[in-house]
């Protein structure tokens, strides 16, 4: 998916945010959090790093983690071989909720979150707002979360901020112009097949 706002200020984006999905009761999270930081999948002394850019709105993202992203933990995370960190990319408002969802329960259950949202994207990534509200809510639901929790983490307004300053950051550091893009030890790479993906890790890794 081509990054087609790229240059979207700040502020336009989180107005569209609160627009979009502001509750009639919703108060921002004021609490100071500290759930920004990168995520990661894998031994941080492994010789290889992708930086993977991925957006939760994003159909090719979602067939990377669902199809490509087993076979690459298989063959090269779990191995110590590969070490991927995730970056979130933020086309629209449901894909900067739904990365505040992912973010709601910590570290330790981030990537078993995305991994359901990425899943389920087809039920809830479309539609109407209330339709749209009520998937993430579900997903939310099926990690353990109270409907309450899921709404106090995306209404986080202040967090919501901060993610948004790093991905502009971020994106405009590594020249991300596409999702799912790949960094690979310096290298950009744009998406590509699981056996072209391996021979750029292999070329790494000699």
């Amino acid at each position: 998916m081509k990054i087609k706002k790229i240059t979207l200020s700040l502020y336009l984006l989180v107005i569209i945010y609160n627009s979009f999905f502001s509750f009639s009761y919703a108060e921002s999270n004021n609490q100071v959090n500290n759930k920004t930081e990168s995520m990661f999948l894998g031994d941080k002394e492994a010789p290889v790093i992708i930086i993977e850019y991925s957006s939760f709105t994003c159909p090719h993202c979602a067939t990377f983690h669902t199809e490509v992203l087993p076979k690459l933990k298989a063959d090269y995370i779990n191995s110590g071989k590969v070490l991927l960190e995730y970056r979130e990319v933020y086309f629209d408002g449901p894909g900067l909720w739904a990365g505040l969802l992912a973010r709601c329960q910590g570290n330790q259950k981030y990537f078993p979150m995305i991994d359901l949202i990425f899943r389920k994207q087809k039920d809830w990534a479309r539609g109407n707002r209330d339709e749209i509200i009520n998937g993430l809510l579900s997903i939310g639901r099926q990690s353990g979360l109270t409907d309450e929790k899921s709404k106090m983490c995306m209404e986080d307004s202040n967090l919501a901020e901060e993610l948004i300053e790093i991905f502009k950051k971020n994106t405009s550091a590594d020249g991300i112009s596409s999702t799912p893009s790949f960094v690979i030890n310096g290298e950009l790479i744009q998406n590509m097949s699981y056996d072209e993906l391996k021979k750029v890790i292999e070329s790494k890794l000699n």
